[in-house]
């Protein structure tokens, strides 16, 4: 059992959850669970999942995973500062997505679309993160606090951030459990909301 594993266990029984009752809420075996606090390295959904039923931040349940990482101190340092660099105010994931404001203004600061250029200010609708085709996605990038936006496109199998830029790569993702994992995959990725206005500074 490795030191994660222990640490995934400790939380569990920290809120008096049985293997069982964690297992159910989060969709997996009993079975699978007990692994993932035995020997098994979990994975990013499952992770997304068990932060949510043990109520702990998902950044801490990272940075204790980065202690148990096989990687070198240089990488695993680097990861460490990406995660410190989002900083706990009002621009965390967890703030954004509670807001009740409709329109959420801020400057990109990542590469993102050519027709959006780094610096242009855009105003996201954060309550609406349907995906719809041809739509413009603003997103805040949870490793280290920048703003970028993307358009999505979405099967049963892939979900796919497009950039239509020369400087970044389009970025594709596996689904296999269709709208629950595109779901925790796209907040994951930090998604704001549809993009509906853009200003741009010539």
């Amino acid at each position: 059992m490795t030191a994660f594993n222990d640490y995934l266990k400790a939380l569990r029984e920290q809120k008096s959850l049985d293997i069982g009752t964690v297992a159910k809420r989060i969709g997996v075996h009993r079975h699978t669970q007990s692994n993932y606090e035995g020997h098994r390295d979990p994975p990013i959904d499952y992770l997304i999942e068990f932060a949510e039923v043990v109520d702990v931040p998902f950044t801490d349940i990272l940075k204790k995973r980065l202690d148990d990482s096989k990687a070198t101190e240089q990488a695993k340092n680097n990861a460490l500062d990406s995660l410190n660099s989002v900083k706990s105010n009002d621009n965390t994931l967890d703030d954004i997505y509670a807001r009740n404001n409709d329109l959420l203004q801020v400057k990109l600061s990542e590469v993102s679309h050519t027709s959006i250029p780094v610096d242009a200010t855009v105003y996201i609708d954060t309550k609406d993160k349907s995906i719809a085709p041809g739509s413009m996605y603003g997103f805040l990038s949870p490793m280290n606090g920048c703003y970028f936006a993307a358009k999505l496109a979405i099967t049963d199998t892939k979900l796919k951030l497009l950039f239509d830029s020369t400087e970044r790569k389009d970025t594709e993702f596996n689904i296999e459990d269709g709208s629950t994992e595109s779901h925790y995959i796209l907040k994951t990725l930090g998604l704001l909301g549809k993009v509906v206005k853009a200003e741009i500074v010539f």
